[in-house]
This record gives structure tokens, sequence and C-alpha cells, in this order.
């Protein structure tokens, strides 16, 4: 079977702070430096979806858009809709609906990513900066987008079927020999500048394709999923160590509440339900969690 695999990012490609073991030894408290945990995080999420569903839940996609906007030719982005000033200007005021209207929107949008819970499956791997010296930075090791492309692709071989891969356009041109579209071709074909992983080639990606997201619903979707992953982990991304437990030993971690509504579309182990390493990697996961996020999830 084919699946088509929607990726996009979230957070910063470029390191923003300088290393320091302290922010590892001793991380700064959120609630007074939360902008340093914004530009400490970086996310590559994928939706992964069999080609032969991919009709019938676009159509359900565009008849949610139309019975909202009229239109099903509008792009929704996690960026707009959370700015007031984009969203009024992207949404309200470019077709008169209400704040109301559109917050129903996105929760019937959740509302239709659960639902399809068996078919729209993420993949996301979070890069957690910190942990990363002054010469691995300069690394292809050390550079965010190439390393979690190559987790994502290693997991992508894993999962032994074929994908065509889609990434959200990085660049203004289309050209993919150049920038960032460069450098995920790079780790596709020959891992240069990176260290060995498992996967020596990656034949079940049968080809890659950049594409404005403004043209596909499915990066629109990855859009909105790799924003709640990263803010995840911008305001609970410290307790991915494990170290908050309850009596019974399990890890607990408290959610976002949007990530919370996409916490059931996770690629897992079905056998353990295990997500950690599977649908959700951290890197580095050097406390390898065991954390149940499936729980209550009534999965197909």
């Amino acid at each position: 079977m084919l699946y088509k695999f929607f990726i996009d990012d979230s957070g910063s490609k470029d390191y923003l702070i300088p290393y320091s073991k302290e922010f590892i030894k001793n991380p700064p408290e959120f609630n007074k430096y939360e902008n340093f945990w914004r530009d400490n995080y970086f996310v590559l999420c994928g939706v992964r979806i069999p080609q032969k569903e991919i009709d019938v839940v676009n159509k359900e996609l565009n008849n949610l858009k139309k019975k909202y906007f009229e239109t099903h030719k509008i792009e929704i982005k996690s960026d707009w809709l959370r700015n007031p000033h984009k969203r009024k200007k992207k949404y309200i005021d470019k077709f008169k609906i209400s704040l109301n209207d559109l917050e129903r929107f996105v929760e019937e949008l959740y509302e239709l990513i659960f639902e399809h819970r068996d078919k729209l499956k993420i993949l996301a791997v979070v890069f957690d900066k910190r942990f990363y010296g002054d010469k691995k930075r300069q690394s292809d090791e050390g550079n965010p987008l190439s390393k979690c492309s190559q987790v994502l692709f290693e997991r992508l071989q894993y999962l032994n079927t074929y994908h065509l891969v889609v990434f959200d356009q990085m660049e203004s041109s289309l050209k993919i020999d150049k920038g960032n579209h460069g450098k995920i071709l790079k780790v596709l074909k020959d891992n240069e500048g990176m260290e060995k992983i498992y996967v020596t080639k990656y034949d079940k990606i049968s080809d890659i394709k950049f594409v404005q997201s403004c043209n596909e619903n499915f990066l629109q979707i990855a859009d909105i999923c790799a924003y709640n992953i990263y803010r995840q982990f911008v305001h609970y991304g410290r307790e991915w160590s494990g170290k908050n437990k309850n009596e019974k030993g399990q890890v607990v971690m408290k959610k976002y509440k949007y990530f919370d509504k996409i916490k059931c579309n996770f690629i897992h182990m079905p056998k353990y339900k295990k997500v950690c390493g599977v649908g959700l990697i951290c890197l580095p996961d050097l406390g390898k969690l065991q954390w149940n996020m499936l729980k209550d999830c009534d999965l197909q």
C-alpha cells in the first residue's frame, strides 16, 4: 500500500541561544523565561495517510471550510489562527465571520482529525537544542532540520510501507538542490555528514516533493499538529526526563490543551500502546521515557 506523508515544521531551525551546560543542569523557569523555551525547541511533524483515503478526508475538510467560509480555497495556518491581528485580517474580516464561528470551525477541525485517527497518523521529532555544543552545532548532525529529517526518514523506513513525502515549501524558489530543500535531500540521498544510523538506504521513500501549503489541505493539518507539539514541549518539555511519576511509578506529564486533542493520532506500537520513540521522538532522549499518552484513547 502507498502512503503519503505530509511534513511541516514549527519553531526556529536556527540556534538563537548560546550553548551552556547550565541550561541542562539548571533549566530556566518557564514562567520567567518563556522566550528561552520558545527559542529552544524545533519540531518536524508529518501526517501519514493511505493514498486511497486521501479523497474522502480531503472532501470532508473542504466541506468543513465551505460550511464556515463559503469556499474551500482558504489556508488554515496555526500562526494566523492564534495571532489576533492575523486572525482578524485573514479570517474574520476577509470572510465576514464572527470570532465564535471561527472558534467553532477550529473545534470541528480537531473533531475531524480525531474521527480519522485510524487514517491520519502523526509522526513527529522534537529537537532540544540545549544538548548540542558549539562544535556539533556547526555540523550537519547538529542541524535541527537535517537531524529531524534523518530520524523521520528512518522511522518511515521502519514502517515497511512505501511513502511519497510532501514537505511544506521552505524556500521562495522550488529549486530542490539549494537551502533547506537541499539539506533535506542531502540526508535522503546519502546521510553525508550525519552519524550512522541503522538504516543504510531509504528505499521505502519513493519521492520527495516541496509544495506550497496553501494548495494542500494535509500540509495545513501538519502545520496545526506541528505547532501543538511545539507548544507541548515549550510548556512541559522538561517533564520528558521522566522525573515526575505517580505512586505507581508511571511518568506524569501535563498536556497542552490542543496537544491533548491530537494525542490519539500518533503512530504507536499497538501491543504496548507505546508512542514515545515510535510516533513521538525527542532528541536527545536520555531517559527513554515511557509515557502512557494514549490513555483514554479509543483506538481503532
